[in-house]
C-alpha cells in the first residue's frame, strides 16, 4: 500500500519475491527499487513479513514502532 503496488504476486513460498521477505530480504530487495522508503519504513514492513508469528511484531509492537510514531505529513493517513 505505501509503494502503490502488491510486493508479490502470490503469498506463497512458491513465490520467490514473497520467499524473500519472509526470510528477512525485504529492505535489501526495496532498496533497488529505489521507492524512497525510509529506514524505519523498511524495517517496519520487514518485521511484518516474518513467516512466523513469534518472529513478527504483534499489534502493540507495531503501534509502537518508530515508523509509526514520526510525524505525519497531509498526504499520509
Amino acid at each position: 500500500m505505501v509503494a502503490g503496488f502488491p510486493p508479490f504476486e502470490i503469498a506463497d513460498p512458491a513465490d520467490e519475491r514473497f520467499r524473500l521477505f519472509s526470510d528477512g530480504f525485504f529492505t535489501d530487495i526495496v532498496r533497488g527499487w529505489n521507492v524512497g522508503f525510509s529506514e524505519d519504513l523498511m524495517d517496519l514492513l520487514q518485521r511484518m513479513f516474518f513467516i512466523q508469528p513469534t518472529d513478527r511484531l504483534s499489534l502493540d509492537q507495531m503501534r509502537a514502532h518508530p515508523w509509526m510514531q514520526g510525524e505525519k505529513t497531509p498526504l499520509e493517513f
